[in-house]
């Protein structure tokens, strides 16, 4: 990973979308990109408190050497989408501290 973004997006339909956005080195292979952003999906699930209903999704895009983790919300509400976001900003600041851009 060269670099990552956290930010609250909207899906194509208007709803909130905690999103992780990764930046891969120029070159990086598909397969690394996309196993790169599975272990990233495990991790949010595995950072998510049992309580939530959302679920981890992933978009790898090679032509960019990039890709995201999202949050599939349940309820698609602010609160939802900021619990969400919380979730995941303390996961990259845990894990992925010095690759931020």
């Amino acid at each position: 990973m060269k670099a990552y973004r956290v930010r609250l997006a909207r899906s194509q339909y208007g709803h909130p979308e905690p999103r992780i956005e990764v930046k891969f080195a120029r070159g990086t292979s598909f397969r690394r990109i996309h196993a790169a952003l599975h272990l990233l999906a495990a991790a949010v699930e595995l950072a998510t408190p049992e309580a939530e209903g959302w679920i981890a999704q992933m978009v790898a895009a090679s032509a960019d050497d990039a890709g995201w983790v999202y949050l599939e919300l349940l309820h698609a509400t602010d609160d939802e989408a900021q619990r969400g976001l919380s979730v995941l900003q303390r996961l990259t600041a845990e894990q992925y501290d010095g690759a931020r851009a």
